[in-house]
């Protein structure tokens, strides 16, 4: 970090304050645009790392659109010299994961990339919907592990690694955070079971392959929302904490009655968009199976790239650059141009917003 910062923290200790973070960070601009500006295209639902060795951001990310039916179709990894502007470096499409993996797959979802400290290979995890039904949004989620030597490929598949196998994730098991802390793999994930009720899993690893699943996590002590959180998970004094955005849900009267009009596909009944956003950091307790909350604010629009109502989707991912001595929130926010709020409605674009440190 810069030489200032002791100085400029010396009233807190241990890991920068979310609260700092938050009152400092400010929209910096756009890093990635979908795949056009038509309803339903979308990009994010991925990663961010810092290259230390070659002085690079990697980003990772799906693109979505509507046409044919399409959905995820594939799953990308970029390149950036300043964390800012990112060119695609690899592209892995949807039909090559399919052909590689074996696995019959409507669509890609949130993405994570890491390096294994052992191997040195790169693990990259897709969420697929593989569902024998077709329905918008998809029913039927699970992760899977791609792997490569390098990040242009050759990759292969190393096959489902978090199934819905589990009565609380019996439809899904998707969306990860993933980070490695002291060697440890460490993963927040989305787990929704028949009732299609939402929580929030904790899992680990000693190798990013074999994934033990430790249950679902309570929010200070109780058994409620978030029914999903995204982001990063750093090293604390405490234990580890998450920092990103998390999502509550929203009363179907609040939806049924709010001014922004709302579509529903198909019986999948999937409200895109919709509940309340905040960001957030967590500690993360092993031993209650808690996340505990250190800060939450609601997040509101601040750039001309979010839609005043519903500004982001709630994927998110932070890194520490430490070129610039700052923090890096990317986003997947929901665009002014959607005129109504919907899986096959919103248009969605990545943003990079800064708090220098």
């Amino acid at each position: 970090m810069k030489a200032n910062f002791k100085e400029k923290f010396s009233f807190w200790q241990g890991f920068p304050p979310p609260q700092f973070i938050y009152s400092n960070m400010h929209f910096k601009c756009v890093a990635l645009d979908p795949p056009n500006f038509e309803p339903g295209s979308w990009i994010g639902a991925g990663k961010a790392l810092v290259d230390y060795e070659n002085k690079e951001f990697i980003l990772t990310a799906r693109p979505r659109k509507v046409e044919g039916g399409v959905r995820g179709y594939a799953a990308n990894i970029y390149r950036s010299a300043d964390g800012e502007k990112f060119d695609l470096l690899m592209s892995l499409s949807k039909e090559e994961v399919i052909e590689k993996s074996k696995v019959r797959i409507d669509s890609i979802e949130g993405t994570q990339l890491l390096k294994d400290p052992l191997t040195g290979k790169w693990h990259f995890y897709l969420s697929v919907d593989d569902g024998s039904e077709f329905i918008w949004g998809g029913v039927f989620w699970e992760t899977l592990l791609m792997v490569a030597d390098d990040l242009k490929g050759p990759w292969e598949s190393n096959g489902l690694v978090i199934r819905h196998n589990q009565s609380y994730d019996a439809c899904q098991a998707r969306d990860p955070s993933m980070d490695i802390i002291d060697g440890r793999w460490i993963c927040l994930c989305k787990a929704v079971d028949y009732n299609q009720k939402k929580r929030m899993q904790l899992l680990t690893s000693t190798d990013g392959i074999d994934w033990k699943k430790h249950g679902l996590l309570s929010v200070d002590g109780k058994e409620v929302n978030p029914l999903f959180a995204s982001g990063s998970i750093f090293p604390g004094s405490p234990g580890p904490i998450f920092i990103g955005v998390s999502r509550t849900s929203q009363p179907r009267e609040e939806i049924e009655t709010h001014q922004v009009e709302q579509v529903f596909y198909d019986k999948g009944k999937v409200a895109h968009g919709e509940g309340a956003k905040y960001f957030t950091a967590y500690r993360i307790d092993f031993e209650n199976l808690n996340l505990q909350t250190i800060f939450q604010a609601p997040w509101k629009a601040s750039s001309e790239y979010e839609h005043k109502e519903y500004p982001i989707l709630g994927y998110s991912s932070v890194i520490y650059d430490p070129f610039k001595g700052r923090v890096l929130l990317y986003i997947e926010a929901i665009g002014p141009e959607s005129k109504k709020i919907g899986l096959n409605e919103t248009i969605e674009r990545v943003l990079v917003f800064e708090c220098c440190l």
